[in-house]
């Protein structure tokens, strides 16, 4: 009786141990569903729109597709680019179209990105079993904890991971985070964990939420943004960018990050300015501010801001502060101003007014 209470007992643990280390995992429906799509065209079959479709109707498709803004045409044409790309009838109008792809892949920029998901398919399907290890997920969540305070270093089990087999993004939000596999397989290799780590800190960071009144909501979104991108991109930024040469084509991210940089802060300062000037009158909206930002949510000038803060030696005040969207403009300000190549610093006006923001609203935050 005594041993089998104990083979019970043991039993018991084992489930446990199971359970807790089966809460998180890979959603790779989507991924393994366009695996799945490609064989019968490979064949000789055409990618009917009933197939594709129900293909795009996957809810990580779709929220993917949402977040991009991808329109109808968009994605028709991307459906006939898998039809020259992987159907053998095709063959002579992909050998014309690889030629000028090795020259310039933007040329034939939808076609390339389902390209190298077909010669490079077994490299990709090897490394998505890898991704199954139970080694992996820890990996993550040491890159997101890199950059988070003590305090934010929580697992958090409820976050969905999806895999995707078109495009070569990733996004994060709403306790949901999603990687096409031609992204992460690149980024991995040359930092293992750091780009789904990236997304991850979008959830761990638990950014505030503010209530903001109509005129400063753009404002607003300017320094959220530049917050949660900045600091995430501390994470696997500065990889990237060591590596531009021996990332493939469209996945360095020099041109996206760095160019018009600090021109988009000077130009925060003037709106800001104008705002104070005007006793917030005078302002620009949401839209505005993506514009101005490139629609990089926030990436550009994030990045360039959060690198000056770290390189002058205020890092860790930027981690206490992580939460914190407006200490993040008083850092940079602070960091600017040491800074040996000179960067566009925030204006006392303007510096004024976010601080008149702060008290307005920092007290309305919730998460």
């Amino acid at each position: 009786m005594k041993r089998l209470s104990l083979n019970y007992f043991l039993l018991l643990i084992l489930v446990t141990i199971v359970t807790k280390s089966n809460a998180q995992s890979f959603h790779m429906t989507a991924l393994d569903a366009y695996w799945e799509m490609i064989e019968p065209l490979k064949k000789g079959d055409s990618l009917s729109l009933k197939t594709w479709d129900k293909f795009l109707n996957l809810e990580p498709n779709q929220i993917y597709i949402k977040n991009q803004g991808f329109d109808k045409a968009y994605l028709e044409r991307l459906r006939r680019s898998i039809q020259v790309v992987y159907m053998p009838q095709n063959a002579e109008i992909l050998k014309k179209r690889v030629l000028a792809i090795e020259k310039d892949p933007s040329t034939y920029w939808l076609t390339y990105k389902v390209y190298v998901y077909k010669i490079h398919e077994k490299e990709l399907k090897d490394f998505q079993q890898k991704l199954v290890s139970p080694d992996y997920l820890p990996l993550i969540y040491k890159n997101s904890f890199s950059w988070l305070p003590k305090y934010l270093q929580k697992k958090d089990d409820t976050v969905n991971i999806y895999l995707l087999g078109i495009e070569n993004d990733a996004i994060a939000g709403s306790g949901t985070v999603i990687a096409t596999l031609w992204n992460l397989y690149n980024a991995d290799i040359i930092q293992t964990g750091a780009l789904l780590g990236h997304e991850m800190h979008h959830v761990l960071r638990k950014p505030f939420h503010f209530k903001v009144e109509e005129q400063d909501q753009g404002l607003m979104y300017f320094l959220n943004v530049v917050l949660n991108e900045g600091t995430a991109d501390m994470i696997d930024k500065p990889t990237n960018l060591a590596n531009q040469n021996t990332l493939p084509f469209g996945l360095g991210l020099t041109d996206f990050l760095i160019p018009q940089a600090d021109s988009i802060v000077t130009q925060a300062d003037k709106n800001i300015v104008a705002m104070q000037k005007s006793n917030g009158k005078l302002f620009k909206t949401e839209k505005d501010y993506r514009n101005l930002v490139q629609w990089t949510s926030g990436h550009k000038p994030g990045y360039f801001m959060a690198d000056i803060i770290v390189r002058n030696g205020y890092r860790n005040q930027l981690l206490e502060n992580i939460q914190n969207p407006f200490k993040f403009i008083y850092l940079y300000n602070k960091a600017a101003n040491k800074d040996a190549k000179n960067p566009p610093v925030f204006t006392d006006d303007a510096i004024k007014y976010i601080k008149i923001m702060e008290k307005k609203y920092w007290s309305t935050k919730s998460n």
